[in-house]
């Protein structure tokens, strides 16, 4: 049996010229009366012999209607056949479940930091590993709120069983955001040429997106398609496609960021370009600032230091390559520490470990010792450490006591560029010393180290920080401050959900005098116990299925 949606000729043609005939193709319109049968002996002309494009009939279809509504006439409702959504196979989330989706969804906003859509994607997670399904009358409302946050859709999908596939089939804006592929485009090519109209005609965050999406599938039609248009866009237009080609980078890339990108007129798109050439292995941007960096930069093997040789100004060379003239990197840099700083940072620290055999601790440690120098090579290092992510260079900048990360920008760049496991033991490793009586004690610097990445805990470090939290709740000063007041909830929400059966530990009182920790203590408890609780209640429902099942058997 099919669901009859009424609609009105002159809608449904409208509807049409507004859409584009590409997006909602030109359907033979039912309709009564004489007028009726004139609309639909219009649209059998596409296709036929007279030859008509679906643009013509539906401007003679609109033409008619218009021109009858003028005369007082409307064609009779048409009705369109919808199909019947296929029968759900999967079991229905339980009603505590779904009270608890119902919750995150209607809350409000205690703090600026609280970001509902984590815990969205926590209880669909669990929705999906269990195999069960939202009900269906939830459905819009989840594909409403999913349609601008892509990380959720795969999630979506699943958790809204037969349903899914059926109601998007009926809504154009979602099939759109959802990325559904029309019947009539089945394979990749149909993809791809709607993925190039869609740069070509969208906003510049849709056609980032679009861009994004077609270097993932096919890395040298996104190339080809960048280079015909890069020379007519903008320069914030530039460096954000340019970022694109990160996905899939190769040699293959080389000609178009070296002989385009690297050639415009605006140094920060050069800039750019050198940041991705210098990651391609033996490229010729790498080749170069390699011999640029040996000839200004050697060893003193006698005297144990580092001998720099920069030029009076800076060369036209040097510019072409993306080092800028006067670029603002830390403010006790002078104009020509920035040049070296900006050279040094675009090599690999292996380059020196093999030029002047010695190990990466071995060159931290002569880039840091006192020289007029040393902040430049120091900073280099750093970045050059975030930028190729050599293990070697990364631990030594870590286990270096003169280097403190949270005191520049290369070395917060640094942190968020560090792998998850040895940023969690580089915090795991300074804990003791921020658990020191307070008057010793390094103040905030935990959470200024957790405020800079956004990562899932894991269960270890989420278990170490809770105890740590646990132990300064019952300290008279504890190591609390501003960045953690405004990140609770950030944090609750990056822990493993183990934190739950710890949370209850948190010494919280209504005579506690410091109002910012209370209400912050209180935020982060509240959002643990809900992901745990959401976590427990998907536990429990399955294994009352999984017993359920046993009885059958």
């Amino acid at each position: 049996m099919a669901i009859q949606v009424k609609k009105s000729p002159f809608y449904e043609l409208t509807e049409t010229a507004i859409l584009g005939t590409d997006r909602k193709p030109l359907n033979r319109i039912l309709a009564g009366g004489d007028l009726g049968k004139t609309i639909a002996d219009l649209s059998e002309r596409e296709g036929q012999g007279e030859n008509q494009s679906p643009e013509r009939v539906l401007i003679d279809q609109l033409t008619t209607l218009s021109i009858a509504r003028k005369a007082g006439i409307h064609a009779n409702v048409f009705e369109n056949p919808i199909a019947v959504c296929p029968p759900e196979s999967q079991q229905k989330v339980s009603e505590r479940s779904l009270a608890l989706l119902v919750q995150i969804l209607a809350l409000e906003t205690k703090g600026s930091e609280l970001r509902p859509s984590k815990m969205v994607a926590d209880w669909l997670s669990y929705c999906a590993e269990a195999n069960q399904r939202v009900p269906e009358e939830f459905v819009p409302r989840l594909l409403s709120l999913g349609r601008n946050i892509s990380d959720l859709h795969q999630l979506i999908a699943k958790c809204c069983g037969e349903h899914f596939a059926w109601l998007i089939s009926l809504n154009q804006e979602w099939r759109t955001a959802y990325k559904i592929q029309e019947p009539d485009q089945p394979d990749d090519s149909d993809q791809i040429q709607a993925l190039v109209n869609t740069f070509e005609t969208a906003d510049q965050k849709e056609r980032y997106q679009a861009l994004l999406t077609m270097r993932q599938h096919d890395a040298q039609a996104a190339l080809t398609l960048l280079s015909s248009i890069f020379e007519k866009e903008s320069f914030d237009s530039k460096i954000l496609f340019l970022k694109a080609l990160n996905i899939s980078l190769s040699l293959s890339d080389e000609p178009f960021l070296e002989d385009v990108a690297l050639a415009d007129r605006r140094k920060e798109v050069r800039a750019q370009a050198a940041a991705q050439l210098c990651l391609i292995a033996n490229s010729r941007f790498q080749q170069r600032m390699i011999a640029r960096a040996d000839q200004y930069l050697a060893y003193n093997k006698n005297e144990n230091r580092f001998a720099i040789t920069l030029p009076d100004k800076l060369e036209d060379s040097m510019s072409r390559d993306g080092i800028i003239e006067n670029l603002s990197i830390d403010s006790r840099l002078g104009q020509k520490a920035t040049w070296l700083c900006q050279i040094v940072s675009l090599v690999p620290a292996s380059h020196w470990q093999k030029r002047f055999a010695l190990s990466a601790k071995e060159i931290l440690k002569v880039a840091t010792a006192n020289s007029e120098w040393s902040l430049a090579l120091t900073l280099a290092l750093i970045n050059s450490a975030a930028k190729f992510g050599e293990v070697e260079i990364q631990q030594a900048i870590l286990e270096c006591g003169e280097i403190h990360l949270t005191d520049s920008q290369s070395g917060l760049l640094l942190l968020k560029a560090l792998p998850h496991a040895l940023l969690e033991n580089l915090i795991l490793q300074k804990l003791p010393s921020w658990s020191r009586p307070s008057e010793q004690a390094p103040r905030l610097d935990l959470w200024y180290y957790l405020e800079q990445v956004d990562f899932n805990w894991s269960e270890q470090f989420t278990r170490e920080i809770m105890k740590f939290i646990i132990k300064e709740c019952r300290e008279k000063v504890p190591v609390f401050g501003h960045t953690f007041y405004s990140n609770a909830s950030i944090f609750a929400l990056r822990m493993h959900i183990s934190a739950g059966e710890l949370i209850e530990q948190i010494a919280i009182n209504s005579e506690m005098t410091d109002v910012y920790r209370r209400n912050a203590l209180e935020r982060m408890s509240d959002t643990v116990k809900l992901r745990y609780e959401i976590f427990q209640s998907f536990k429990s429902s399955k294994e009352i299925i999984t017993s359920t099942k046993g009885n059958r058997q």
